[in-house]
């Protein structure tokens, strides 16, 4: 993992949320001093997830990891907003302004999870039920004089309608979105047993190792949104883990943990910025080569849905490593918790073919004569081709549109009541990320937990 470290601070068009059934903190720790019991319970939570440290989610979506950039169409700033449709109609090219990014995630729903424990091997089924909402605000100050027009006549005149124009099918910002969906299913089942070696007349100890199974529910990444809502993935996962359990007579235990998983590789559609143009090149427009020379200057077209494509996302590894701290008194429990998580970065070994017949416009003549093969996000000085050069798949950086790894610290603590047939309760926890890719978030909740022999 420490070889990992240059992988921290990748930038990405893709920003993957954590899954919940893979975090082990939210749900409760398996009782395997119970064993002989057989018990069987059912958890119901409801639970709400919010994201904090902006700043940090930018370092990976924005140009250059900032959360504000300047759109100048004289190509003195981070973005011509000329390629885009953004620009002033007049002689001068005066379209200039700063717009501020800020990111929101906001997650509710109910987690449930199910655990049957017979005499020395358990059942445990975990999912939740999710309504995941995210927005990328815009707040714009200057610019709003924009006079350029998409096909169908509508005039562009400001950031917010360039980034959300419906001529755009992928990559837009700005509006909220929300999903509502099932996590992922995860399963597993295991072999549990006392150890006898380590147990003494004060403190009993404990031996868990299961297989995993994860069952994938939702869609995977659909990229028309920069920042979009994730309910689930699209990725079966497979994998193992042990626990070590050591309860004392006074009512304290200590659990040391783990699992590794692996999440089979499958197709999700992502967003590409080009080898040769630099960050967020997947907004440059696009000149038709058939066209070129026909007819004078023309507006250009949106390259977001061109550089827009299908991607076999690589098969890749997940390790989870936690450790429980709880104590128990008349009818009271207080946990404290604590769980590293990492995931191996995405690798793109495919992506579907572009359609032929493109080239990047060239925004120092306003297009229609030739393309500008080289041109950045920023320039207004594009270079013009002598020959026009036609786009191919091969163009496109298949790192841009791959997720970095994720590293993430996080504690939680939660407090029940506990009765024959039920315990109530209450917890929260806090995530820290370490890596550009992952999300630093908090979480609150409710529980509610039924017992049966």
């Amino acid at each position: 993992m420490l070889l990992c470290a240059s992988d921290m601070h990748a930038i990405s068009s893709v920003m993957n949320h954590r899954l919940v059934t893979s975090s082990p903190l939210l749900f409760k720790q398996d009782d395997y001093s119970k064993h002989e019991d057989k018990s069987f319970s059912f958890e119901l939570q409801p639970w709400v997830s919010g994201m904090y440290d902006v700043k940090h989610t930018m370092e990976n979506l924005g140009i250059n990891g900032k959360t504000s950039m300047t759109l100048n169409q004289q190509g003195l700033g981070d973005m011509n907003p000329e390629f885009i449709l953004l620009g002033a109609t007049d002689i001068d090219r005066n379209y200039s302004s700063t717009i501020n990014l800020t990111p929101s995630m906001l997650l509710v729903g109910g987690l449930f999870h199910i655990y049957k424990q017979f005499e020395h091997v358990f059942l445990d089924v975990r999912t939740a039920l999710i309504n995941c909402r995210t927005q990328i605000c815009i707040e714009e100050l200057g610019g709003g004089n924009g006079g350029m027009s998409q096909p169908d006549g509508t005039v562009i005149t400001n950031a917010y309608q360039a980034f959300t124009q419906a001529d755009w099918n992928y990559g837009k910002i700005g509006d909220l979105k929300t999903k509502t969906g099932l996590d992922n299913i995860q399963v597993m089942f295991g072999y549990t047993q006392q150890m006898d070696l380590f147990s003494s007349d004060s403190c009993d100890s404990y031996f868990a190792g299961f297989g995993l199974l994860e069952i994938p529910i939702g869609k995977g990444t659909q990229g028309e949104w920069l920042f979009e809502p994730q309910v689930g993935t699209n990725h079966c996962a497979f994998g193992f883990g042990t626990d070590f359990m050591f309860v004392q007579d006074h009512g304290g235990s200590l659990v040391f943990g783990g699992n590794y998983r692996y999440m089979i590789s499958n197709w999700e559609r992502r967003s590409f910025d080009l080898s040769s143009n630099g960050l967020w090149s997947r907004y440059l427009g696009l000149d038709t080569i058939d066209e070129l020379g026909t007819e004078g200057p023309v507006n250009p077209l949106q390259g977001i849905n061109l550089f827009t494509q299908d991607a076999l996302i690589d098969g890749r590894s997940q390790v989870t490593l936690y450790t429980r701290l709880e104590k128990r008194w008349e009818h009271c429990l207080f946990e404290f918790s604590y769980n590293f998580f990492y995931t191996q970065k995405e690798l793109i070994s495919q992506v579907d073919t572009i359609a032929s017949g493109f080239g990047i416009y060239d925004v120092f003549t306003s297009g229609g004569v030739s393309t500008s093969h080289l041109a950045q996000i920023w320039q207004a000085n594009t270079t013009l081709d002598a020959t026009p050069v036609t786009l191919v798949t091969s163009d496109l950086d298949l790192v841009f549109g791959a997720a970095g790894a994720w590293m993430s610290n996080m504690v939680a603590g939660r407090l029940q009541s506990i009765h024959d047939t039920c315990t109530l309760g209450i917890g929260a926890s806090a995530e820290m990320a370490h890596s550009a890719q992952a999300l630093s978030s908090w979480s609150v909740w409710a529980n509610f937990e039924v017992l049966l022999p």
